[in-house]
């Protein structure tokens, strides 16, 4: 019953959450193609486009960034995400600056972390003290989830599969007029996939 009501619970708030605003698209990729091509610029590592997805075995925190099309202050992005490595450990940042950083930019979301330990959201380091966890919950090697992090003022809502899996408040949100309007795809060294990514703004923002 407990479970029932959580699934109920976090169905209503995704709706809630997502449609109490319309959303404008402002940029998708389905990476049906060869080349990685011109939105995107490559830190380090092994990033390339196999089977209609981003993929890498081993970047060492050099990333794969998005730099034709750049991030709203407020706004949802969605990507699937899927890892063939026994540890998952799969991870993407949002509103980074784009640099290389050696411990994340910007806020990362990482899922099944650290050899599957922990789920991740933190901000502008993976280590920071007050970032946000979720320990109870292991990932698995090869499934595919569909995830959505839906930003508004102060307040990070990530969602997994459609349920709500993580928050994250910051009382200093970090500021596209900053410069922090970046997203990237991140790894360490799992084999990881990222497919469908979409990126929406606040309709009248």
């Amino acid at each position: 019953m407990k479970e029932r009501v959580f699934f109920l619970f976090s169905a209503v708030f995704l709706l809630i959450s997502c449609s109490e605003a319309k959303l404008e698209k402002i940029f998708e990729d389905n990476f049906e193609r060869a080349e990685l091509g011109e939105n995107y610029t490559v830190q380090g590592g092994d990033w390339k486009i196999e089977e209609g997805a981003i993929t890498s075995s081993k970047a060492e925190n050099r990333n794969l960034v998005l730099t034709g099309a750049a991030l709203p202050q407020n706004g949802v992005i969605e990507l699937t995400m899927w890892s063939e490595s026994e540890g998952v450990d799969v991870k993407f940042n949002g509103w980074g600056d784009g640099k290389i950083h050696d411990h994340g930019d910007g806020y990362s979301f990482i899922l099944g972390g650290w050899q599957n330990r922990v789920s991740v959201i933190s901000k502008l380091h993976e280590h920071e003290k007050k970032r946000s966890e979720e320990r109870d919950v292991r990932l698995k090697k090869g499934e595919r989830y569909r995830v959505r992090i839906v930003r508004k003022g102060s307040d990070i809502k990530w969602f997994v599969n459609d349920r709500h899996f993580m928050s994250y408040n910051d009382d200093d949100p970090l500021k596209t007029s900053d410069g922090f309007d970046r997203f990237s795809f991140g790894n360490w060294r799992s084999k990881v996939f990222f497919d469908d990514l979409k990126i929406y703004k606040f309709a009248g923002e």
